[in-house]
């Protein structure tokens, strides 16, 4: 197998290889308790209503360290605090803010300021059918200024890059894409055999002279008049008269009479 079959073999396995990774990453991904999420369990239609209603909302997409002082109520969906960002929540709490809480948050201590929620009760399909539900949120966020629902845990987070946040299926799907433009490049640009020596071409005789003629007087169909030709330069030639007598001569009539011409003319130099 040659090299070039074994890179077209490789090139061609990556290609594949690409394809099932974005057919495995095309489906629908699950819905999600995010105020983003327009699906059967997120909280778009809760965070639309509060808006709608005048209460000043927004999303919390920096570490709560980051957070702007302007941050009232903080509206928590998912408990994936560390011990650093549960103290942070105390705090927030001690310092007069409220965190409305639809999860249970490890670590952290009841407090006045602490309400708790069910958090399947304010999805979006809870809210389709029961949209009442919304006024208990309502009473707990009015009033006490801007509330930010945290987004975080479902990977918005402004202070973070783009690759950090794309999923490992298209980290590696990136990476195999480099790989084939690599050795598509190194293919091109870099010799692994050493170069072919071509031999000079060889002495052309006579002989080279005559059947390149005859070649170029058959792609013409000018054979008879060739011979007619060398016939009327050299009329004593019984041989030229018999062959320029011929309607339609054939290559090797043409390239016996160029050879009959060739001599006399060597025999009259």
């Amino acid at each position: 197998m040659t090299r070039r079959v074994i890179e077209s073999v490789v090139l061609v396995a990556l290609l594949g290889l690409l394809v099932l990774l974005a057919a495995g990453s095309s489906s629908a991904p699950p819905s999600i308790t995010s105020s983003y999420d327009t699906g059967r369990n997120g909280y778009r239609a809760l965070y639309d209503v509060l808006q709608r209603e005048g209460i000043p909302v927004t999303r919390l997409e920096v570490p709560l360290g980051l957070r702007s002082p302007l941050v009232r109520v903080l509206a928590v969906t998912a408990a994936n605090y560390d011990r650093a960002d549960v103290q942070r929540l105390a705090n927030f709490l001690r310092n007069g803010g409220t965190v409305i809480a639809f999860v249970h948050v490890p670590g952290l201590t009841h407090s006045p300021r602490l309400r708790r929620f069910n958090v399947a009760d304010y999805t979006n399909l809870a809210l389709s059918k029961q949209p009442q539900r919304a006024q208990a949120i309502y009473d707990a966020v009015a009033g006490k200024g801007l509330v930010a629902f945290d987004e975080r845990a479902y990977g918005y987070d402004r202070t973070q890059s783009l690759w950090s946040v794309l999923p490992p299926a298209v980290h590696v799907a990136i990476w195999l894409a480099a790989l084939a433009a690599v050795l598509a490049l190194i293919d091109a640009n870099v010799r692994f055999a050493p170069p072919l020596v071509r031999e000079p071409p060889a002495d052309r005789d006579s002989s080279d002279y005559l059947r390149s003629m005859a070649s170029l007087l058959r792609r013409a169909h000018a054979g008879r008049a060739a011979i007619e030709r060398f016939a009327r330069a050299y009329p004593k030639s019984d041989e030229l008269a018999q062959l320029a007598a011929i309607t339609r001569p054939n290559d090797a009539l043409v390239q016996r009479a160029a050879a009959i011409f060739a001599t006399l003319r060597k025999d009259h130099a």
